[in-house]
This record gives C-alpha cells, structure tokens and sequence, in this order.
C-alpha cells in the first residue's frame, strides 16, 4: 500500500490537488488532537500486548504482525517521530507463521513502506524477490490469470491478486524497472474482468471452481487494499479510469458498512481474529484517498465520515486508552487489532484535518 510519507511528501500522489485537507504535510511541531490519540493507542499496543523481546503482539496471526509494522511506519511519516521504529524493524524480520500468498505479499507491502523511512536497499530487494517468486510460480492461465492465494493452488481471491498489483506497481515507483509496470497494469486488467468487482462496486471475496464470483462477504480489507492500488497505478495509465473506479468504491463501502447510526459493521457476521484488523486497512486507504482531493465532493463525505468514526472509537475508549475493535460500546470489545485499527483511523482522520490544538 501506498505508505503515508508518500502522501505526505512531493510526489505521484500529491500531484493531485489536494482539496480536502488544508495540510498534507508533516506537522511535527504542531501535532493534531488525532496524532496524539494515535501515539497514546499505540502506546497501549506496546504495553499491553507487546512481546518482551519485541518481535511480535499477543493475539496476532502472523500476516497482521506486517500490517502493524506498515501502520507504525504512517506514525512516524506523520508524526517524525521515532519512538517505535526499533520495534517495527525486529518485527518486519520475524517470518514465522507465514502461510500462503497473501501472507507474503503482506510483508513485500511491510518492507516497501519501511525503505522509505530507511532508505536501507536490503528492505526493497526483499520485496523485489518476494514478488519475483510469486510472479513466476503463482500466476498461472486458469480463470484466464492471476495469482493463487495459496501455495497448494486451491483458491483464487480478491485479496492476493490486490496486493499483487499494488507491490507491482510500488516496485515499479522503486525501481523504474518496466516488468513492474507491465505486471501492474497485466494484474489490474484481469482484476477488472475477473467477476470480483460487483454491480454494487464493492469487492468480493474470490472465485468459485468455475472462475465466477463466489458471493463470498466484501470484507472492508479488499475494499482498502484496492484503492491503494489503483491510486498506484494511476501513474502508469494515460486515463482517470482507475482513480474514478476507486471513487466508486470508496463511497460504495462506506456506505455498506454503516447502514444504521452510523456504527461500522464487519461483512459476514461476528468478527474473527482474522477479520478484527480489516477495517484498519480499509480506512488506511480511505485516508490516501481523502488526502489525494481528487474529487472535492466525495473527499467531503469520506473525511466526514473518518471522523465521525475517530470520534465514536475516541468517546468510547476505556481507561488506559483501550480501544473496542467494534469502535463503540455496543459491544465493547478490547483486542490487540482494536488498538491497531483505531491507530489507523486517527492517522486517516489527521490527513483530512488541519493542524488542531490538542
């Protein structure tokens, strides 16, 4: 996924005018209400769920322990502050657990965002062979392309083929070599085709035996995952097609996922350890979206809805800075995703904003 100082700094995606926040910039001197409800989230994460020797948190399968490292990566990129980068680094050199595709590319997407903090090439060449190997092994001519989800070739998802297009397109903004580029714009056609984008503009889970959409719950992640990617590959089309596809979308997830009073609810019933972290990736995205301005109006309804968000996960927080990972009291639920999801929203919430006196 794109990583925040990206957003943060001159480049692709800050081409777009930015009209919805009034700074897009690091405000290290003057951190907003949403920066210091992150850094006090997280400080939480630490304490409570951290591992002594640091590598890992209590309660994660092992992909999340990637998405945590990329979210302590926004933190820093927003906030200039170091406090956790030891600890994200011990954590993005612990590989066990892993299990599939998905998994691997979760840390392909871990490293490319901490390179840009590092600059260390050892971070992006990781990457580059994490992608490389399941290029050549996993992309096959079954359902016409992409990648397998798994390495016994069972299964093809929404949420592997994503991350695939977008490490793509990431490693081709790396390196300027143009078999990214080409396996960016390859993957996002077959995605575009393949069934998994619904008439609903939302997007499934996989396909079924027979190459067609499975009906499968559209899980807040593979609505995330899909429009950092296709902001990723805005650069490397001549068209706006893909930027107004991740409009659509966007606005078509908000609008599922909080039906009634405004309360976030998860596709396909009570949460799972899997499904608890979800919408922290969903509202990472809709955070590089809002930030991008790229239509003034739908960035008014995703920034509004951010903080209506940031605002119930806020009020409804217990002592000790302890989040629900429902983002309310009806249930709450504390979790180690909670504390990661909530981290992300006040970030996403903060690059819509002006600088707020605490």
């Amino acid at each position: 996924m794109i990583a925040l100082l990206t957003l943060l700094a001159s480049g692709t995606i800050l081409s777009v005018r930015n009209a919805c926040a009034q700074t897009s910039r690091k405000s290290h001197d003057a951190p907003t209400v949403n920066q210091q409800r992150a850094e006090k989230t997280l400080q939480t994460l630490m304490t409570r769920y951290g591992m002594p020797d640091g590598p890992d948190w209590r309660g994660l399968h092992a992909w999340q322990r990637f998405v945590t490292v990329s979210m302590l990566t926004d933190y820093e990129a927003l906030s200039g502050n170091v406090l956790f980068r030891r600890t994200a680094l011990r954590a993005l050199q612990n590989r066990r657990g892993l299990d599939g595709n998905d998994d691997d590319l979760w840390v392909a997407q871990a490293d490319l965002d901490m390179v840009r903090l590092t600059h260390n090439p050892s971070q992006a060449q990781d990457a580059r062979a994490i992608f490389d190997t399941i290029a050549s092994k996993y992309w096959d001519g079954h359902c016409g392309g992409g990648v397998w989800w798994d390495h016994a070739r069972t299964y093809k998802n929404a949420i592997t083929n994503e991350l695939f297009l977008s490490t793509a397109a990431r490693l081709y903004e790396a390196t300027h070599d143009p078999a990214y580029k080409n396996w960016a714009l390859k993957s996002w056609a077959w995605f575009r085709q393949s069934g998994m984008i619904t008439s609903a503009n939302l997007i499934s889970d996989g396909l079924d035996s027979r190459c067609r959409n499975n009906g499968g719950p559209a899980y807040s992640y593979n609505q995330g995952v899909i429009l950092d990617g296709l902001l990723e590959i805005v650069p490397l089309t001549n068209d706006g097609a893909p930027q107004q596809t991740a409009l659509r979308i966007a606005l078509a997830a908000i609008r599922a996922f909080t039906p009634a009073a405004g309360a976030f609810r998860e596709p396909g019933g009570p949460m799972n350890t899997d499904a608890r972290i979800f919408r922290g990736i969903f509202v990472r995205a809709l955070g590089h979206i809002a930030a991008t301005g790229i239509d003034a109006a739908a960035c008014t309804e995703i920034a509004a809805w951010l903080s209506q968000q940031a605002r119930s996960a806020w009020a409804t927080r217990k002592a000790g800075t302890r989040i629900s990972d429902t983002w309310s009291d009806r249930p709450f639920h504390p979790s180690v995703q909670a504390q990661i999801t909530a981290a992300s929203l006040f970030m996403a919430d903060a690059l819509t904003r002006s600088a707020e006196t605490p």
